[in-house]
């Protein structure tokens, strides 16, 4: 990782003209557990990382924002600000420093719209599952306020700024929830954060003193705003359909009145339902294990064209039907087990946080379909290891794992893995890309 007084002069080589450069820094996250729950509602336990994305940045007298990377792969890439900043083509990188620079004008009520110079560097891997996306928005976003001479903390609080790049990052394109831009503004060093949402709020746990949290890549890359795009989507779409399939179903108990805008507001809106009557709302909701689309607009009483508007968008049916009943059953679990998590880590049992650990990923693979053969193939060879509990992290489909290892045991733990997966499943000769995760504080100014 390039230095901050490094990152400094070649800031200066690469913009002669311009201003003292200042820096800025957003890190990468691991989640422990609770997947593909935020942008339900419900509780996640993730932790930010050593591993960042530093920004070096001057303000410009006109109002261009050019960035450029120290990585070569990245092209050199500048545009116009505005009140209106027209998106750049899926997978382009700088999508997410106009999103962040577009959501600050919005909300800030901004009238004029300076230019700004970024050199940025990391050691956060891409499309690993780490949140490197979410922490590029991030750190675009500091060096955005600093250029307005925005002070974070008083002129914009770090919840209020996770929840302005949340909804900032839909404009990549991703539907997903608040978890990564939160946890990477108020990360705790040694903790986690237990994160509920609307209105966002965080609770810190300790990760054990005695056990390492061993991240493992799978070195399947998979680009949110790529070709992945509508594999991610599809697990936020499928929830909101079977939201609209438990409101209806609500509405005929209890009153036309029931609103549900997302599925935790079955506990946390007016109905305040227990686990277990939420659950039972949902068996009579969705009382089969898959339902077809003409199936659903039956239900609804909407047709197609309704029910695409406003749930599911250009998401394709599946062969045999949406499988609502599991996806479902899996925000119903892994709820549960987010809160029990917690509760292992504030007694620091983590033997029990393992095992959730496990369940977890059992839940993410068969119920809400996001692992994949590589993903699998890992998780088997960590717990072979000595891993206590092993479980995907991140959106799925690929990136990496998170691991619990007992301390004494992550050498042979790293070992085996590098032999059992890298070697011999992966045929992968190269450097095994794991690393012991240290739990860091979130996002902020040299």
């Amino acid at each position: 990782m390039i230095d901050v007084e490094e990152l400094k002069r070649r800031f200066r080589e690469c913009y002669p003209e311009a201003g003292e450069a200042f820096v800025c820094r957003a890190p990468g996250r691991v989640n422990l557990i609770g997947e593909h729950m935020d942008y339900n509602g419900l509780p996640v336990l993730p932790m930010a990382i050593a591993q960042e994305i530093r920004i070096a940045f001057a303000p410009r007298t006109d109002g261009v924002i050019t960035m450029q990377n120290v990585d070569p792969n990245y092209p050199r890439v500048r545009f116009e600000n505005s009140d209106d900043i027209e998106r750049s083509g899926a997978g382009s990188w700088e999508n997410y420093c106009k999103a962040a620079v577009q959501s600050l004008n919005r909300n800030l009520e901004k009238t004029s719209f300076p230019g700004m110079d970024l050199l940025i560097t990391a050691d956060l891997p891409v499309a690993a599952g780490l949140s490197s996306s979410s922490a590029l928005v991030v750190a675009c976003a500091l060096a955005y306020l600093g250029v307005l001479d925005q002070t974070l903390g008083r002129d914009v609080s770090r919840l209020e700024l996770a929840d302005m790049m949340a909804r900032a990052e839909q404009y990549v394109g991703t539907r997903g929830g608040g978890m990564d831009q939160t946890v990477i503004l108020n990360g705790e060093a040694g903790h986690a954060c237990k994160i509920d949402f609307f209105p966002i709020r965080v609770e810190l746990a300790p990760v054990p003193d005695d056990y390492a949290i061993v991240v493992c890549d799978s070195l399947v890359k998979v680009e949110k705003s790529g070709a992945a795009l509508a594999r991610f989507n599809a697990g936020p779409w499928a929830c909101r359909l079977a939201c609209g399939l438990i409101e209806q179903q609500a509405r005929e108990e209890f009153g036309d009145e029931v609103e549900l805008k997302r599925l935790g507001d079955l506990w946390f809106g007016p109905l305040c339902l227990t686990h277990d009557e939420a659950r039972g709302l949902c068996e009579r909701a969705i009382p089969k294990e898959t339902m077809t689309l003409a199936e659903v607009c039956a239900r609804l009483g909407q047709t197609e064209e309704m029910v695409r508007r406003r749930y599911i968008d250009t998401m394709q049916e599946p062969e045999g039907g949406f499988p609502l009943q599991r996806r479902l059953r899996h925000q119903l679990t892994e709820f549960k087990r987010v809160e029990t998590a917690r509760d292992a880590l504030q007694a620091g049992d983590a033997e029990e946080m393992g095992r959730l650990m496990n369940a977890s990923h059992a839940s993410c693979a068969d119920d809400f379909g996001i692992s994949s053969r590589e993903l699998d193939a890992l998780v088997a060879a960590a717990r072979e290891s000595g891993a206590v509990g092993s479980r995907l992290t991140g959106a799925g489909f690929g990136g990496a794992t998170v691991n619990l290892v007992p301390l004494e045991k992550v050498e042979a733990f790293i070992a085996g893995v590098t032999a059992s997966y890298y070697h011999d499943f992966l045929k992968h000769a190269g450097e095994p890309p794991i690393f012991v995760a240290e739990a860091r504080s979130g996002a902020d100014y040299y």
